[in-house]
């Protein structure tokens, strides 16, 4: 089970709020039911999670509000809201001098609850301004102090929950407007729950002694060390209970299994520390600790081999995972004409990869990720931290020649962001190179100021040399020049260029090629 304590309001730069919590849980896709309690609501609060309350409301197969009625305490217009858009809601009205008071937000997925209890309303300032203090609780449905929470929620609000209570009674047009009539409904700009109060405050506030505060007499809270139960030393028990629910456990890992084989056979069994389902995650730990200590039960070891359970160090693969991830990025960020220099600050589709970039650097000073570095370096090249206009075209020769169904929209961005305006700064043999690969590969001409057509193309004249036995008796494919002619600077171009030659791979069969780099042609 995981629990946390969410405070919010008293530290402006929060963002551990009930709204956000909220908002995620509208967007996860392993939720499918909602039941929210409040005292009061307000069009303020539902119009910061209104985007993720109706898009939920479409998708999941029930959503339910229970709202605390009161003069002056809950909007008209956020009844009207949910009147509007045929969210189910229910009121709790009554002349009882008590106040339905319980804030509640609860959510039911295929693997997980979440049951978020505290002191926020359905209110802006409920939800994400005020200060305000929830506790939060996320369990697997099999988790046995969990199911045990959910069932006593059911239990004591059960005729609330089923409509049988006195008080209740369910939102309809008709009911909106006896309660407006009646005078416990009234438009937003009127209720006193927050608006007047708020005002109220700030007046008496002003009128009281300034005394200053001695931070001193509060005294020191000491912070108990925080432990780990799944450290080397410690073995779970092998109960009952984690007998009988096993197979569930192994059922939920085959299908993290289907989730995740986009990652591949290697990653797709490993169980993250923060997948969505924890009592999956320390199902999997245990799964570990029991095969390291040799106790792991013979059953079950069969069938995780048979999954292709990864008993070794999960961390470390995971770390390899998202550098091939970060190297992908890297290469469509380079691609697209991305200017990346060697900056931290970095950040493509919101990943650092500068500060990643800066962290393989520095894990190469001791000998680490020397494998990851040499990727980086064949994709950015940073052993030139000058960045000159040489080294920028030789990498977009070799990266438009090499790359496997290169996209031509990024290499054109590219071109125009990295190369357009320093195309003069270039000799005119790595022009010419950029004009032949262009077309090599996109089969089109690629205008760069003088140089507007590609190199003519003098293959058959070579070939032509090579079969000519009475000038060439031994089929060589390079003499000096005095032998081959005025093609002899074109071919040397070839021998001296592996990009050049790769221009014109393409027209030599298997046999040519062999003799070829018999004589040092980089074919």
């Amino acid at each position: 089970m995981r629990v946390e304590f969410l405070g919010h309001g008293l530290h402006k730069d929060h963002t551990n709020t009930v709204g956000h919590y909220m908002i995620d849980s509208f967007k996860n896709d392993d939720y499918y039911s909602f039941v929210g309690f409040s005292a009061f609501t307000k069009m303020s609060g539902i119009n910061r999670i209104k985007k993720e309350l109706l898009e939920a409301s479409k998708q999941f197969k029930s959503l339910k509000f229970y709202l605390g009625i009161v003069p002056k305490g809950t909007s008209r217009e956020a009844l009207q809201f949910l009147i509007d858009n045929n969210i189910e809601t229910w009121i709790f009205c009554t002349e009882d001098q008590m106040m339905f008071h319980p804030k509640i937000y609860f959510f039911q997925g295929k693997h997980n609850y979440r049951f978020i209890t505290g002191s926020s309303n359905l209110t802006s300032f409920g939800l994400f301004d005020n200060i305000e203090a929830s506790t939060f609780f996320e369990f697997s449905k099999t988790n046995q102090q969990g199911k045990k929470l959910v069932r006593q929620f059911e239990e004591y609000f059960d005729t609330i929950l089923n409509g049988t209570d006195k008080n209740v009674q369910k939102l309809t047009q008709e009911v909106l407007k006896d309660l407006e009539d009646s005078g416990f409904i009234w438009p937003e700009s009127k209720t006193n729950a927050e608006h007047e109060f708020l005002k109220s405050n700030k007046i008496a506030f002003a009128k009281r002694k300034k005394l200053k505060f001695d931070k001193g007499s509060l005294g020191k809270i000491e912070s108990k060390p925080s432990s780990n139960n799944y450290d080397s030393e410690y073995i779970p028990a092998i109960t009952q209970d984690y007998l009988n629910s096993w197979p569930d456990f192994f059922d939920l890992f085959k299908e993290f299994k289907k989730e995740n084989k986009d990652k591949g056979d290697k990653y797709s069994v490993v169980v993250p520390r923060d997948y969505k389902n924890p009592s999956l995650y320390n199902w999997y730990l245990k799964q570990k600790i029991y095969f390291k200590n040799k106790i792991l039960p013979p059953e079950h070891a069969v069938l995780l081999k048979k999954e292709h359970f990864y008993f070794g160090d999960a961390h470390k693969l995971w770390q390899e995972w998202k550098d091939s991830t970060k190297l992908k990025l890297l290469q469509e960020a380079v691609d697209e004409g991305e200017n990346i220099g060697l900056s931290q600050r970095y950040e493509y589709r919101s990943v650092r990869l500068g500060t990643w970039i800066q962290a393989i650097k520095k894990a190469n000073k001791s000998g680490k990720k020397l494998d990851t570095m040499e990727r980086i370096n064949e994709i950015l090249d940073l052993s030139s931290k000058s960045r000159t206009p040489i080294d920028t075209a030789t990498r977009f020769i070799n990266d438009l020649m090499e790359r496997e169904n290169p996209n031509k929209a990024n290499f054109q961005n590219r071109f125009n962001s990295a190369l357009r305006d320093r195309i003069d700064e270039l000799p005119d043999e790595i022009q010419q190179d950029i004009v032949d690969a262009w077309y090599l590969v996109f089969d089109e001409e690629r205008p760069l100021g003088r140089i507007r057509t590609r190199q003519k193309d003098r293959t058959e004249e070579w070939k032509s040399f090579r079969y000519n036995k009475s000038i060439n008796p031994k089929g060589n494919w390079f003499l000096p020049e005095s032998i081959v002619g005025n093609i002899y600077h074109w071919i040397r171009q070839k021998k001296e260029n592996k990009t050049r030659m790769e221009l014109i791979r393409k027209n030599f069969n298997e046999q040519e090629k062999s003799e070829l780099r018999r004589e040092g042609f980089l074919i």
